[in-house]
């Protein structure tokens, strides 16, 4: 008899792998040019071009802003390839974090089960749009998802290898990965307890040392990785976010203005939860609603905790940025945090609980169906801008993002691509945003002035709307001459003007 975990298996494989499909169609289609995945995929590999450790050109060093290590781990293989690399480790951690949730699953729950939590909680709608990630396409924070199903897994195995090594995978992730992980372990800790005596209410877990050993352990890790990071950071060039964003909340509580924005988006995060809370009622449900109180109030407490450390870096951005809103509590390198803790921990109640036990019925399916459906409309109230027709026809009819089309004519992309083709790997460029994703190889310039080196090649358009023009006296080596395409101007030093005469004859011998 054929093992009923290996159908589900198969499918999450072929629709994680049809994903990554859909994100190469996508950055090929220029629809990730905002300067956040650039920035990572520069960090990772800076050290290998003789450059500062987690060094890139947007912010200089990064290392001073986050404890973004794991990137050095991806860093070889995204000295290579680029974005798409990450998105292949993206998906190759989703792969083997899936399959090998799914196969534990199939020994404790039916086969409905399987399905119900592959596309309820791991391939849903909400899953599709933060690993989209609109504008950006790929966060490091993202690893958390699989990451933290690693790290569930083995908690459940109680091998303590197998929990260092996935512990120290998320804390490396960023900061924050530690009140994950956090959360994660002690969420484990109360369900277990609560799971020896069905009369237990959680509050009798506070009596258990291991809770305040493992609750202390954390807070240490948590702590020393902020100080860490405080060090670096005031030791160096100081900018204190943190001060920042304790005095935007501050001022903010007598703000009408800013009460009613953030209670906007703590109800948008809600709403972007809802799909997995509502699969974790539904598994207190088919186990009579055993512990519920206590069960919800594990949720409640650790949620808190996770939407308080994303308020305060949310709140940095508050009254300095335009799309403040776009970057606070459902950005998804944010809402991803909140997103892991509340699928691991309805997999640890169905699991431990025993939920997802019964004989198929109706029930299971219809409830499913709601679940995934519903997801549609929850995300377009949680990221009005997400719009899922037009993703889809656009992504289909157009060979690059529509919005960008008007400004990129056939005749200068061919050029602009010969280019990025025939300069060497990992060279300095200043280019005009649209054009970045053809120069992903390359130590990509953007006018803050903290590029490590300056650009041998800058390509602006005529219509300079973002006046980049101005920034060339600071960003290029001298000297260097103007070359005149249709829309767009090269301007490129002596020792790579030879490069832009190929990209030409290039393109008019293609003529």
């Amino acid at each position: 008899m054929r093992a009923k975990w290996i159908t589900p298996v198969a499918a999450s494989s072929l629709i994680l792998l049809l994903f990554f499909w859909f994100k190469v169609i996508r950055f090929q289609g220029l629809y990730y040019t905002f300067n956040d995945m650039y920035i990572f995929l520069q960090a990772s590999c800076s050290w290998m071009n003789g450059r500062p450790l987690l060094y890139e050109n947007i912010w200089g060093y990064d290392d001073r802003i986050h404890n973004n290590y794991a990137m050095l781990l991806w860093g070889p293989f995204i000295y290579v390839a680029g974005p798409y690399a990450v998105f292949a480790i993206q998906t190759g951690l989703s792969l083997l974090s899936y399959g090998l949730l799914i196969r534990q699953l199939s020994n404790r729950m039916a086969n409905w089960a399987l399905w119900f939590v592959l596309v309820v909680l791991l391939v849903g709608p909400v899953w599709v749009w933060f690993n989209d990630h609109p504008g950006i396409g790929w966060h490091p924070e993202l690893t958390y998802l699989p990451l933290s199903i690693f790290f569930m897994l083995a908690l459940q195995t109680n091998r303590t290898g197998w929990f260092l090594l996935t512990a120290l995978l998320i804390v490396l992730v960023k900061e924050d990965g530690a009140l994950l992980a956090g959360a994660i372990h002690l969420a484990f800790i109360s369900i277990q307890y609560l799971i020896v005596d069905r009369q237990r209410t959680i509050f009798g877990v506070l009596t258990q040392p291991k809770f305040w050993i493992v609750l202390v352990g954390w807070a240490f890790v948590f702590m020393a990785g902020m100080a860490f990071l405080s060090y670096k950071n005031h030791t160096a060039e100081p900018e204190p976010r943190l001060q920042q964003a304790l005095t935007a909340i501050q001022n903010g509580l007598h703000d009408p203005v800013f009460i009613r924005k953030n209670g906007m988006l703590f109800m948008q995060t809600a709403a972007l939860l809802l799909p997995s809370i509502s699969a974790l009622l539904f598994g207190l449900y088919q186990v009579e609603w055993r512990q519920a109180g206590s069960v919800l109030l594990v949720y409640v407490v650790a949620q808190a905790a996770l939407l308080a450390s994303n308020w305060v870096q949310g709140a940095t951005y508050y009254g300095t940025n335009p799309y403040f809103d776009l970057v606070s509590l459902t950005w998804p390198p944010r809402f991803v945090v909140v997103y892991a803790f509340s699928v691991t921990y309805c997999l640890f109640v169905w699991v431990l609980f025993g939920a997802g036990k019964s004989t198929v019925t109706w029930k299971p399916l219809l409830v499913g169906l709601l679940l995934f459906v519903s997801q549609f409309p929850l995300v377009q109230y949680g990221w009005p801008d997400y719009l899922w027709i037009d993703l889809v026809r656009n992504t289909v009819k157009h060979r690059y993002d529509p919005t960008k089309e008007p400004i990129l004519p056939e005749s200068d992309v061919a050029v602009i691509y010969n280019l990025s083709q025939t300069i060497p790997a990992h060279s300095n460029v200043f280019m005009f945003d649209f054009l970045i994703p053809f120069f992903y190889q390359h130590y990509n310039i953007w006018p803050t002035g903290k590029q490590w080196e300056n650009a041998d090649l800058a390509i602006i358009p005529k219509k300079d709307f973002q006046n980049l023009g101005k920034h060339l006296p600071w960003v290029m080596k001298y000297p260097y001459r103007a070359i005149q395409l249709k829309e767009y101007i090269i301007y490129v030093t002596p020792a790579y003007e030879p490069y832009v005469k190929t990209s030409l004859s290039k393109n008019n011998t293609l003529k």
